[in-house]
């Protein structure tokens, strides 16, 4: 999600090449994603959701314990 959120609108493919990954099993967990709401899909791209985007928070703050 961090990589989404780093880089929105890029295509899958380009995502999978930063991230070393193929992009057919990338594009399998960003539908999962999409599934829970944390990423919205755009014309061209991805992006975070609003509720990604408190997700990402939540888990970057070293001192919450939920």
């Amino acid at each position: 999600m961090r990589i989404i959120a780093g880089n929105p609108g890029r295509r899958a493919q380009e995502l999978a090449d930063l991230l070393g990954r193929e992009k057919e099993s990338l594009k399998v967990d960003i539908r999962k994603l999409k599934g829970l709401g944390l990423t919205l899909s755009l014309e061209v791209g991805y992006r975070i959701s609003p509720r990604g985007a408190a997700y990402l928070r939540l888990i970057g703050d070293p001192g919450r314990t939920c």
